[in-house]
C-alpha cells in the first residue's frame, strides 16, 4: 500500500525546521538547503508542501505569533487591568531564554517584509499583541490601578515600540544583559500612570523601576 503522508503535520514540521534553523543561523543562513537539512530531506521535498521559502516563512512568522499568544494566554489566565498587561510584557519582553530566542526569529522577520507588504501581517507586529495591550490598559483604569487620565491610545504605541525596541537591542547585540532592564523600560512608560495604586501589579510595576 503506498505510504500515507499526514500533509498538515508534514507542514508544520518544515515550520518549525525554519524556525530553528532562523534562530540559529540568521536570514542569510535560512533557505531550502539549510531547511532541507535540519529535516534531514532533500530539498525538493519542501516544495511538495510549499511552493517558495518566503511561503514558509509567512507560515513560520504566524506559528510564532501563535506561539507568544499561547504563552500569554497561559500565563496571564483569569487575570485582566495591570496584571494581564504584566503578563503580556513578560511574555513579549526578552527576558527569558525562550522569549530571547523569539526576538531573534521576530527581528530576522523583519528583515524579510517586502515593500509593499501589509506590515499588519504575521511579519509585523501582530495585531493581536496590540489589541490584548489596549484592553489590559482600558481595564487598568477602569479597575483604578491606572488613573482615569491615562492616555491609552498613544501608550498602547509606546509599548508596542518598546517591545519592538527591546527586541531589537537583544538581537543586535546578544549579550547577557540583565533582564532588568527590559523591564525597566516598560515600566518607565505605564508607572507615570498609576497614581496612588497599591494593587499587588502596581506594587510589582513600581519593583521593575529598581
Amino acid at each position: 500500500m503506498p505510504k500515507i503522508v499526514d500533509h498538515d503535520q508534514r507542514r508544520r514540521d518544515i515550520v518549525e525546521a525554519y524556525l530553528r534553523v532562523l534562530a540559529r543561523s540568521g536570514v542569510s543562513g535560512t533557505h531550502g538547503r539549510s531547511v532541507a537539512a535540519e529535516l534531514g530531506v532533500v530539498p525538493g521535498t519542501l516544495w511538495h508542501y510549499f511552493d517558495s521559502v518566503e511561503q514558509i516563512a509567512e507560515a513560520a512568522a504566524q506559528r510564532g505569533v501563535e506561539r507568544t499568544l499561547a504563552r500569554i494566554d497561559e500565563r496571564s489566565g483569569e487575570l485582566r487591568g495591570l496584571a494581564a498587561l504584566l503578563a503580556i510584557a513578560e511574555e513579549i519582553l526578552p527576558t527569558t531564554p525562550v522569549t530571547r530566542e523569539e526576538a531573534r526569529v521576530v527581528v530576522a522577520f523583519w528583515g524579510q517584509v517586502l515593500p509593499d507588504a501589509d506590515t499588519r501581517s504575521a511579519f509585523g507586529r501582530p495585531r493581536e499583541f496590540t489589541e490584548r495591550t489596549r484592553a489590559a490598559l482600558s481595564d487598568a483604569v477602569a479597575d483604578g490601578d491606572l488613573v482615569a487620565a491615562t492616555p491609552i491610545e498613544p501608550l498602547v504605541r509606546l509599548l508596542d515600540s518598546v517591545y519592538a525596541g527591546e527586541q531589537v537591542i537583544w538581537a543586535a547585540e546578544s549579550v547577557d544583559d540583565d533582564p532588568r532592564q527590559a523591564r525597566r523600560s516598560f515600566a518607565t512608560a505605564v508607572a507615570p500612570w498609576l497614581g496612588a495604586a497599591t494593587s499587588p501589579a502596581a506594587e510589582t510595576l513600581r519593583g521593575w523601576l529598581r
